[in-house]
């Protein structure tokens, strides 16, 4: 973890998430309007923006809802996707500075990732959608994450009408909605504002997303005669493991768990028994007749 840490990234996302629920507390408590400005103007200031307002409003915090905001403080505030992910050029034929290249927006659904992980209740959509839509900024499979501009999607490449719309793919997997999102609750919370050391303490490493390629745990070692893997994985091999699937399915998974090693352990107590029931026969035994004590020496 220290080596994670010294990459600074996930200082920066403590302190794009600090910047962002300050906004938020200072838009709802003390009712003031927030000048948001960065070094362009489209990367830090967009970021920032999204995710004070995902904050305050729980209809960002929606699948439909989530869309509109990429679109209004992203593309339509002018985002350079191209510039900063370097669409299309190989890594000996970059048109522009090399410099201007940055994973801004997978930064953004880092910070986001953090509060889906911490409050997973309040968002419609669950980890596993942040990750497939993190895939797709560089897979130049949709056009909606494509070009620099406005201009340059609608009037130079015409993307909306040569590609696919990536909000319309996403929307059709059910597996990306959180099965324990309550929308009248959340929209009866209203504003999402915990305490800043609880949201900053809790921010961790992206696994599903950075160690995606990486090598993946090994078959722990079972007691001789228990099933591996254990019922609840049959049946669903793409579990994303940051994010479970709300209390319900962790509780039966523990509750599953809590039976297996109850039967291990009464199995172990049984052996126990007997080997004691042995023991005191054999006892019994020589008691009984001590002349074989004697030849037995």
């Amino acid at each position: 973890m220290q080596l994670v840490e010294n990459t600074n990234w996930l200082s920066m996302a403590r302190l794009i998430l600090s910047a962002s629920r300050q906004t938020a507390f200072h838009v709802h408590y003390n009712q003031l309007p927030i000048l948001l400005h960065c070094r362009h103007g489209w990367d830090r200031a967009s970021q920032v923006a999204a995710l004070s307002q995902l904050l305050l409003d729980p209809h960002y915090r929606m699948r439909e809802g989530f869309s509109t905001l990429v679109e209004k403080d992203f593309l339509s505030f002018g985002h350079p996707f191209h510039t900063r992910c370097g669409h299309g050029e190989g890594k000996n034929e970059q048109g522009g500075d090399k410099g201007q290249l940055s994973p801004i927006f997978i930064q953004f659904l880092d910070c986001i990732f953090q509060l889906v992980n911490q409050f997973p209740d309040y968002f419609e959509f669950n980890a596993r959608y942040l990750l497939l839509l993190s895939e797709h900024i560089y897979s130049c499979r949709f056009g909606t994450l494509l070009c620099d501009s406005e201009r340059e999607r609608e009037v130079v490449a015409g993307i909306r009408q040569r590609t696919y719309c990536m909000w319309e793919y996403l929307d059709s997997i059910p597996d990306l909605i959180n099965p324990m999102f309550d929308r009248a609750t959340s929209e009866k919370a209203g504003v999402l504002l915990m305490p800043l050391p609880m949201l900053l303490r809790n921010v961790t490493l992206w696994v599903d997303r950075f160690c995606m390629y990486g090598a993946k745990a090994s078959i722990p070692c079972m007691p001789h005669g228990l099933q591996y893997p254990p019922q609840y994985f049959l049946g669903n091999h793409s579990i994303v493991h940051t994010v479970g699937y709300g209390a319900e399915s962790a509780l039966r998974r523990a509750l599953e768990d809590a039976e297996m090693w109850r039967g291990t352990a009464l199995n172990a107590l049984k052996e126990v028994e007997d080997l004691r029931k042995k023991v005191s026969d054999k006892e019994k035994e020589s008691k009984e007749d001590p002349a074989a004590d004697l030849l037995s020496s």
